[in-house]
């Protein structure tokens, strides 16, 4: 009710000052993920990523 209030509907903007909320959300994400699988991908250049070196034509699970 602080946050958001009565008068009006929630929007995207507000969603930073609710954190249980954003919690909820993960939590939900994490037990039910859009993608149930990683799908492989195989890189196309040798790239790197994070500090770890990838060789062109790894299968990488994103």
């Amino acid at each position: 009710d602080s946050v958001v209030g009565f008068e009006r509907v929630m929007t995207e903007a507000d969603f930073s000052g609710l954190p249980y909320l954003q919690c909820v959300a993960k939590e939900a994400l994490r037990l039910h993920p859009p993608t149930p699988l990683m799908l492989p991908h195989r890189a196309n250049a040798n790239v790197k990523v994070g500090g770890y070196d990838i060789p062109k034509g790894s299968n990488v699970h994103v």
